[in-house]
């Protein structure tokens, strides 16, 4: 049994958003295209965008999966999961014991298809937990909640999870870092697909400004589309840009220490890796090192999202990010 004592280096299946909806790939073959170019093995698939049977998989579902997955060899790590009330457009939202039910079907799935953790949200309300967690314990799979931005390790809504988490001293639950909370800059990929909508430059460096003052990310927007319409900027024109504020935020990227020790999958949120290796909004040199000396062991798996806003090819982005973490790692 080989022992690791290094973080690992995945990918998530989310990466490749643009290939998947325009029918570039289904399913198997994009398992397939993610073995051939040696972007795993360790991946992360999100049920809702790509198993059809989401969230309770028949047990010949299940089979073909993993039949797919012993031909490519990958090795299904995080099933991501969703913890949403609204689930049907006009319906009122589902109560709390609805709520927990629908995760234990999530959980059920992703179990049956062989992955051993799942990511979750902090939309499940902090006080189920205790109610949710004895049912991962009993199917023994673990859950991470995604501190998503405009989260990041110092927010409310993760203190309150960290309180729960000490209260409940499981080892099913922990944290699921995304990167995209602690950025540096707003990629410079964002502002050109920005600049694409029809953004003038003086609403892209009131953005800039804006992004970096203190304060929630809801509020900034705020602020920021206040201030362009009494400047005669756009509706449009305001919606493009304010996409920054709620993909990524500028908190401190050493923060991410706080949470080292419980946490058990990281996604590794990118915008853009250029020729060099270095990606253009986040300082994955000060950051990555603080997961591998704290001795996270489980995956990073490259989430690249600029496929929001960009059409680059993603398998490459992907490849040029797992280089740069790997390169950085062995630093």
């Amino acid at each position: 049994m080989v022992t690791t004592t290094a973080p690992q280096i995945g990918v998530t299946l989310y990466s490749f958003t643009n290939e998947w909806l325009s029918r570039q790939f289904d399913f198997p073959d994009l398992m397939r295209e993610v073995a051939r170019r040696g972007l795993g093995p360790n991946i992360e698939i999100i049920g809702f965008q790509n198993f059809k049977e989401f969230p309770d998989v028949s047990d010949d579902f299940a089979a073909r999966f993993k039949d797919i997955v012993a031909e490519t060899g990958l090795n299904p790590v995080s099933c991501a999961i969703n913890s949403d009330r609204f689930l049907r457009p006009g319906q009122q939202p589902i109560d709390d014991a609805s709520l927990v039910e629908y995760h234990k079907r999530q959980l059920r799935s992703a179990k049956k298809m062989g992955f051993s953790l799942v990511r979750y949200q902090f939309a499940l309300p902090v006080h189920l937990l205790p109610e949710v967690a004895p049912y991962a314990e009993e199917l023994d799979i673990r859950m991470g909640v995604e501190v998503h931005a405009p989260m990041w390790a110092g927010h409310p809504a993760v203190q309150a999870y960290a309180e729960m988490y000490d209260k409940l001293d499981t080892p099913v639950l922990g944290w699921i870092p995304d990167f995209g909370g602690t950025a540096s800059r707003i990629p410079e990929s964002m502002l050109d697909a920005a600049r694409r909508a029809g953004a003038a430059e003086s609403l892209l460096d009131r953005l800039k400004l804006v992004w970096l003052e203190p304060g929630m990310s809801h509020e900034k927007a705020g602020r920021l589309r206040e201030w362009a319409l009494a400047q005669g900027h756009a509706p449009a024109h305001i919606q493009a840009a304010s996409l920054a504020f709620f993909i990524l935020s500028n908190n401190d990227p050493l923060s991410w220490a706080q949470l080292v020790d419980r946490t058990i999958h990281i996604h590794g949120k990118f915008y853009g890796v250029d020729e060099n290796l270095v990606e253009e909004a986040i300082d994955y040199a000060a950051i990555l090192p603080l997961f591998r000396d704290g001795g996270f062991t489980g995956t990073i798996v490259s989430e690249w999202e600029g496929h929001a806003y960009d059409t680059r090819d993603a398998f490459e982005q992907v490849s040029r990010h797992q280089a740069m973490c790997r390169q950085i790692l062995a630093s």
